[in-house]
């Protein structure tokens, strides 16, 4: 059964799909057949990053026209097995639970080591749940405040759906959801919430703490071109534990090389282009910890 690799960020232009897309083709590189989905149901371009012209087939075939997965699966010359996304199709952004646990399942079923899903940035519901679905996530962001802001503010939300999706099956708990949803009311740090819990039934309070203890991420901080940017890693974990009480796994870096930027102008991805460079080395190393720590 192949195992979900989730890469979401909480901001557009962080080099997320430069990070899925490379790692799909590290790990293949290193004996781990994968397969790489584009999970940005509604701004589809990662067929760019593997130097392929937008495929026939997608995520919308399986939907909506009842394809097999295995029809939409496109083999690219790059040596990557490749889901293409359908950002061009009205409501394609908008699917249901139903159909978004229907994908999970059928992408487990595959016979590949592990299913890589390059998320849309941001925290609609589409991102969020299919990030808890997987069973290694990771976040990607950059040095800028607004980056850091944003990642923060996704993974917050992404933990708490999951706690109001989980709380929401006994009406018991409906004021402590109806705070999760209510910005001025929400809860600042998840202790609260978790105290809240205690207080109507500690044996579920009990469990939401040792699910959140357990809730690990994995940070990826790209395009750093300075070596002090990597305090952001320290920074942002204590932020993290602090308020969310979450373990964050410092998964690597990637340094700035404007090469990157030209690679994808000309459709000639950057790891298979140039991997003997230091940023294709630590694209390895990012691989290396997504297998051991995550």
């Amino acid at each position: 059964m192949a195992e979900i690799i989730a890469i979401a960020s909480g901001k557009g232009g962080v080099g997320k799909s430069f990070l899925s897309s490379s790692l799909a083709m590290s790990l293949n590189a290193g004996g781990h057949s994968s397969l790489l989905v584009d999970a940005d149901l509604g701004g589809a371009n990662l067929h760019n990053f593997l130097g392929y012209k937008i495929p026939p087939v997608g995520i919308y075939n399986f939907l909506r026209e009842k394809n097999q997965l295995e029809e939409i699966i496109t083999h690219t010359p790059m040596g990557v097995d490749f889901v293409a996304g359908s950002g061009d199709i009205l409501g394609i952004a908008h699917i249901t639970k139903v159909e978004r646990s229907r994908v999970i399942e059928k992408l487990r079923q595959t016979p590949y080591r592990f299913v890589i899903l390059d998320l849309g940035a941001g925290t609609s519901f589409n991102t969020v749940d299919l990030f808890n679905l997987a069973e290694k996530k990771i976040v990607a962001m950059n040095s800028e405040p607004t980056a850091i802001e944003n990642a923060y503010g996704f993974i917050k939300v992404a933990l708490y759906r999951y706690l109001e999706r989980f709380l929401s099956a006994d009406h018991v708990f409906a004021d402590v959801n109806k705070k999760l949803r209510n910005r001025s009311a929400s809860y600042p740090d998840v202790e609260l919430l978790i105290s809240d819990v205690e207080r109507v039934d500690a044996e579920v309070g009990s469990f939401i703490r040792k699910f959140v203890n357990d809730y690990k991420i994995g940070m990826v901080l790209n395009i750093v071109r300075f070596k002090k940017e990597l305090n952001v890693f320290y920074g942002f974990e204590t932020i993290l534990k602090k308020y969310l009480s979450i373990v964050v796994e410092k998964l690597g870096f990637i340094p700035y090389d404007d090469r990157v930027s030209e690679s994808i102008r000309l459709m000639q991805p950057f790891y298979n282009a140039y991997p003997e460079s230091g940023t294709a080395s630590c694209i390895n190393d990012i691989r290396d910890m997504v297998l051991t720590k995550l």
